[in-house]
Formats: C-alpha cells, sequence, structure tokens
C-alpha cells in the first residue's frame, strides 16, 4: 500500500500491516513521517491510497461514506476549539451515522453519548460551552464522541497530546479497555513510555515507509528507535512490566 496526495511523489509507500479485531496498535515515528496522511488516507479523506486497505473484512474503497463512519470513527489533531456547542452536543454528533437523515436525538443516542463521556472522563463538563474547555477536556471530550460513534475501527492522532500524566495514562488505558471489547485501535503518538504499557502492536513510520511491525519488545529497540529518529536512544524495561525511552546522555554531547 502506498499514499500519496494527487500527482506528487507517495508520501509513504510499501506499508503492510494487519491488526485483528481488539488489538491495540501505537503507531510511532518522527514528525512529518506520514503517521496523519496515512489515518487520513485509510478514511479517504485527503491522501489516495493506492493499494487495498480492508476493513471488517471488507474492501474498504468499495465502502459508501455511511458505511465507513458506521465502521471507523477518526480523532484528528485539530478541529475547532471555538464552537459554542455544550460538550453533550459535542458528543452526539458522533452518532450522525445511526441516524436518519433530519432524526433528532433518541434516548439511546443520548445514553450512548453519556456513558462515552463517562469512560472518557468527561460526564462532569456536559453542559458547558465547548470553546470555554481547556485543550486536555476538549481532547477527551472528542474522544468520547469517537467512541459514541460505536466504530469497529477506531483511529487517533495523538490523542494524548494536552493531557497531563494521569489523563495520558487513563487514556491509554481506556483504549486498552476498548481493545477488550473488540474495538480494533490505531493511534499515532509520541508517548512511549505510557503507550507502551497498554498496546499490543507498535508500527513505526520512518523514511517514506514502514521501519518495522510488530510487538512493542520485538520492535521498541535502541537500534530501531534510534535510527528512526535520529538520535541515541536508552530502552529499558521496568519490573512492573512499563517502559523507560529517553535520550542516552550520547545524545547531549
Amino acid at each position: 500500500m502506498s499514499v500519496r496526495y494527487g500527482g506528487s511523489p507517495p508520501v509513504l509507500e510499501g506499508l503492510t500491516f494487519g491488526l485483528d479485531r481488539g488489538e491495540v496498535c501505537a503507531m510511532i515515528g518522527p514528525n512529518g513521517a506520514g503517521k496523519s496522511t496515512l489515518l487520513r488516507g485509510m478514511l479517504d479523506i485527503g491522501p489516495v491510497v493506492e493499494g487495498s486497505i480492508s476493513v471488517c473484512g471488507r474492501d474498504s474503497r468499495g465502502l459508501s461514506r455511511l458505511e465507513r463512519a458506521r465502521l471507523m470513527s477518526f480523532l484528528p489533531q485539530e478541529y475547532n476549539h471555538s464552537s459554542r456547542l455544550t460538550a453533550l452536543e459535542i458528543v452526539l454528533l458522533g452518532r450522525h451515522p445511526h441516524r436518519a437523515a433530519w432524526e433528532g436525538d433518541s434516548r439511546e443516542d443520548l445514553d450512548t453519548a453519556v456513558e462515552a463521556m463517562v469512560l472518557a472522563g468527561v460526564e462532569h463538563v456536559r453542559g458547558r460551552a465547548f470553546c470555554e474547555l481547556s485543550g486536555g477536556e476538549r481532547r477527551l471530550v472528542m474522544l468520547a464522541s469517537a467512541i459514541a460513534q460505536q466504530p469497529s475501527v477506531l483511529l487517533l492522532d495523538e490523542p494524548g497530546s494536552s493531557l497531563d500524566f494521569r489523563h495520558q495514562a487513563d487514556l491509554w488505558n481506556l483504549l486498552h479497555s476498548l481493545g477488550s471489547r473488540g474495538v480494533t485501535v490505531l493511534a499515532s503518538t509520541h508517548e512511549l513510555n505510557t503507550a507502551l504499557r497498554f498496546v499490543d502492536k507498535v508500527l513505526v513510520i520512518s523514511a517514506g515507509g514502514m521501519a518495522a511491525f510488530g510487538a512493542p519488545d520485538e520492535v521498541c529497540t535502541p537500534e530501531l528507535l534510534g535510527c528512526v529518529f535520529g538520535i541515541p536512544l536508552d530502552v529499558a524495561r521496568s519490573p512492573d512490566g512499563g517502559w523507560s525511552v529517553h535520550p542516552s546522555v550520547e545524545a547531549g554531547r
């Protein structure tokens, strides 16, 4: 599979990977490597994908916009921060693929939205205007909207940005929990130390393609990550199964 914009050279090429139902995958790589481009290409919202993408056993190119929205939801990096809608109204937007045109919110829609807000830890801001929330709160509200869509596949572009340490841990624990419920998750991230505790697979993007794909223990080595990020890195495991990835002493000399 390759991903390009129009007639430009491929941003990414030679991609071959697959996730089973309920697997949670962290997509990592340096800034500008093409992580966001891949996510948007998978959703057919900008970049052009050459090759095949199978979603729940179906060729994504044969899916209508509505069918794709019912199978896949997306948390982008950028969204309308100035919206005057309440947090609950923002989350209810995730229910649109499951409603007929011009149909109002049903009790099921409301219950699903509130449940998603509870899962994301933002039920307490349901009545507040989205534009008045902190950056982290807005991020979690948008995550709740993606969850309320009840997808089979959840795609997230740096979901932990703007979150403090506790909320980052809560976020990745929630994604792990969604995986246990059968939701397949692919999330780009730079929060390796937190994310690696909770994921089943790691997809490494670098230099216009895929550098590695596999379980964290197989992929996250000092040699590979140092090469991908262009800086010497120390990679260590703690007795409780945690990870520590940080620039080595040599990197600062």
